[in-house]
């Protein structure tokens, strides 16, 4: 499944779109268990403190998504594919880059949070929608 290049922009745009929502909707549930996680202080405990550790992936993938797409290099479709690899493996715990101390925390949310269900749900058809990488892409990627 080859793409144009502008859909290369797009899909990367729509991807760290759906992934800050889902960022959002987790503070949000950590926030009715945590009034004190607002404003500098929130900021401070999310960077430094080690139980915020888990959270620090996606935020990471959030960066270099809209890092990437921000860039002057042309995208291409193993940018796209790279990509999606990741937030597979991040946020639906697929393939290699599965990550069992996020979705340890991640997952539970559900419960606590329609919306971030939600998000969850529209996320997978994002990626499903996405190209996947082969096997030597991947090796290639890590």
């Amino acid at each position: 499944m080859s793409q144009e290049p502008a859909s290369h922009l797009q899909s990367l745009q729509d991807l760290s779109q759906k992934l800050l929502e889902i960022h959002t909707q987790i503070l949000d549930v950590k926030r009715r268990s945590d009034p004190g996680l607002r404003g500098v202080s929130a900021m401070n405990r999310l960077i430094h403190d080690p139980e915020w550790a888990w959270l620090r992936l996606l935020s990471s993938l959030i960066a270099d998504v809209d890092h990437r797409a921000a860039s002057k290099e042309p995208l291409t479709e193993a940018d796209v594919m790279a990509f999606a690899s990741r937030a597979r493996g991040v946020l639906l715990g697929q393939g290699d880059r599965s990550d069992a101390a996020f979705l340890a925390q991640y997952r539970p949310l559900f419960q606590d949070n329609a919306a971030l269900a939600s998000a969850h749900g529209e996320l997978k058809r994002l990626l499903d929608r996405m190209p996947e990488e082969s096997a030597k892409e991947l090796e290639r990627s890590t």
